[in-house]
Formats: C-alpha cells, structure tokens, sequence
C-alpha cells in the first residue's frame, strides 16, 4: 500500500553472499535452493537498477563496477584496507574452509586474529583514530588537544554521560509517567515472532500495564479496555495489574498495524495501539538513536472486562 513497484527479494538460503559474527567472525553463506516466483538476490537487484538508472561516479564512470556476490566482496576488501576491520587476507575460496575467520585478516595475520589489542595498540590511541569523540549532550566534536589529555596512550576510554531530564513529567492533565519497554514473547515488531502461533497466543495483544494500588484508586480492574493518552496521541489496550511502580503505566512497543484487518493506522484521533506514537521524538545527540522511551500520560476507561466478556 504504500510503494508503486515491489521487487521481492530472495532470503539467506537462497543466495550467495558473507555475514560477520558480533564477534567478528565472517562466513560466507551460499546459496542452497533457488528463490520462488521472481525473487532475485538483493545484489542482483541493487546492480541491476544502478545500470538502469546510469549511476555514475564523479569521474563519469559506472557507479557499481562489481556484479555477483564475489566481486562485491573483493570490492568491500578494498574498502576495509588499513582499517580496524581488514578484510584484505580474506578470500571466497579461504572463507570455504571449515569454520569462518575472524577480522582484521591481513598479509600479516592471515588466519584472522583471535584477540584484539594483543600487542597493546588500540585504535583509539590519539595518533591512529579517525575522530576524538563528540560531546555527549550537544553532540559536537571534541578537538586532538582535548582528546590527547585525557587518553594519551589510547586505551579504552569510559565517559560518564550527565543525567538529563525526561521529556516531560506528571502533571495534573496527564497524571502517570508512561514508558514503553519489551515482552519476552516478541522481537521488534513481530515481522517473525508474530507469525509463531504459540507466541501469539502468550502474547496476542498490546496491554497497559499498571500498579494495583493506582487500579485500586481509580477503581478499575484486570482487563478493563482502557485508552492511554499523551499530548502525541493515543492508545488503546486491556489493563494488567502488574509490578509497575505507582504512577507509572507500561506499555510494550512491539505491536503496530501490519496484522491488522485494515493493515494500517486508524484514522487520526482513533486510538491505535502502537505504543511509539505516543513518546516525543526525541533522540540521542551522539548516535542518533530515537528514544522513544517515556511520555506523561492520562488513563481512561472505555468498557469494562465483564462488558466485554457478556
């Protein structure tokens, strides 16, 4: 519904291609059946509207100058040269060995490397980094000098970030400090977890989660439907009883509107249930990570559990 061309992509067993380990590891995958339909890899996909489209680098020359999977990676080599992450030493035909390589792999470590730093120089030692850091409130660079006088031999650098206010806190119009947060049950936004029939049934739908005594004061109850509001919008869930500490709601933030029946947002001023559009926008100065943590909120009952039940 929202795109005008749709080119569908072939998954992990259906193409050729390396993926690197959280701890370094490259592999390299290939291909084990054919992609369905008209599937074709993502690379495939990528070169092809480059050459449709005459991309051209500032020289004139063709954008992407690789084609298969392979000629890509040699084309990423060249890219990792000299850089903490050297993939030089690494080939297709060493990758098909019995067990994937740790990076940096170079002429002089061309089995990989196990551990880093072994020798005592790191990266971040003021004559080898590319940056010395930003400033964790503004996000603006930090100057060599500053950098050379609290980390001269480069070893890892630990900074304190100052505590910084919420967005906003409780006040009479909107009473509770929402924060969203994780089930065990999903992943995300549910793309896979939610096409698991047993994790669907422990967790079906968005809840709202509140401390017993703040039930107990407003009088309501296990299951009641209830409507969350902030100043960015709206939604709408069953209440729990939970471990929330008074005057705090919990709501978790995996559900959204692609296994809906209408497979999209209601329309405004209708309550939803994606607990992302009710916290500001709001992120990291540093790493630009969104926050979309926490929000002041207000409570209200829509229909009672035994209503909905009768």
């Amino acid at each position: 519904q929202f795109a005008d061309v749709v080119l569908p992509a072939a998954t992990w067993g259906e193409k050729t291609g390396t993926f690197t380990n959280a701890d370094r590891t490259v592999h390299l995958c290939e291909k084990a059946v054919d992609p369905p339909g008209q599937a074709r890899p993502d690379l495939d996909i990528f070169v092809d509207y480059a050459a449709r489209m005459a991309f051209t680098d500032r020289d004139g020359a063709p954008l992407v100058q690789w084609g298969g999977p392979e000629e890509a990676f040699e084309a990423w080599k060249r890219c990792s040269a000299g850089r903490p992450c050297d993939y030089t030493g690494l080939t297709y035909a060493k990758l098909r060995g019995p067990t994937g390589i740790q990076w940096p792999c170079t002429d002089h470590a061309p089995d990989g490397t196990d551990r880093l730093y072994a020798d005592g120089v790191d990266w971040a030692h003021p004559d080898l980094c590319e940056t010395y850091g930003k400033d964790l409130v503004s996000g603006e660079p930090l100057g060599e000098d500053w950098y050379r006088s609290v980390n001269p031999v480069g070893k890892a650098l630990i900074r304190p970030a100052p505590y910084m206010q919420p967005n906003e806190w409780p006040d009479p119009e909107y009473p509770f400090q929402l924060t969203t947060g994780r089930t065990i049950y999903h992943f995300h936004t549910r793309t896979k977890t939610g096409r698991v029939p047993e994790l669907v049934d422990a967790a079906p739908e968005v809840w709202v989660e509140i401390a017993e005594s703040d039930a107990v004061r407003l009088g309501l109850g296990e299951g009641d439907l209830v409507d969350v509001t902030t100043r960015c919008g709206a939604l709408r869930g069953r209440l729990r009883l939970g471990t929330v500490r008074p005057g705090a709601l919990f709501v978790p933030f995996h559900y959204g509107y692609w296994d809906t029946p209408a497979g999209k947002a209601p329309a405004p001023g209708t309550p939803g249930r994606a607990a992302n559009e009710l916290v500001p926008t709001r992120w990291d100065p540093v790493s630009k990570q969104p926050q979309f943590k926490t929000a002041a909120a207000t409570l209200t009952l829509v229909e009672r559990a035994d209503e909905l039940t009768s």
